[in-house]
């Protein structure tokens, strides 16, 4: 009986974890909320963070899926914005790459709202 319930927490376990990484792959959000906001060149890195980086990070940054950010959490992992979006554009371990999905501009605006606007929250 122990060994048949076992068996199924290791296949919710699996199923879950196949799902979670199917929806990183292939979960494209409209772009609407990530684009240029109507000031001439501004980009909202708000926005980005709740169509692109919420559903892992959460809402306030509180983590979840992915790691926390809020508390300094971001600022202590990466005590420059440029490392921080080296990781952001490329990718680590499960977090997937958004140099394909963001523009540079886009890019440093979501990077400078985890570290500034994001605690803010």
């Amino acid at each position: 009986m122990l060994k048949r319930i076992v068996t199924a927490v290791e296949v919710l376990a699996l199923a879950s974890f196949v799902l979670f990484v199917a929806l990183l792959l292939f979960h494209q959000p409209s772009s609407k909320s990530a684009s240029p906001s109507g000031t001439a060149g501004a980009v909202d890195g708000a926005a980005i963070f709740d169509s692109q980086c919420a559903t892992c990070h959460g809402s306030k940054g509180q983590g979840g899926v992915g790691p926390k950010l809020s508390g300094g959490a971001v600022t202590s992992d990466f005590e420059d914005a440029q490392a921080e979006i080296v990781v952001v554009s490329g990718g680590r371990d499960g977090m997937p790459a958004f140099q394909n999905r963001l523009s540079p501009e886009q890019l440093q605006a979501v990077v400078d709202f985890t570290r500034a606007g994001l605690q803010q929250r």
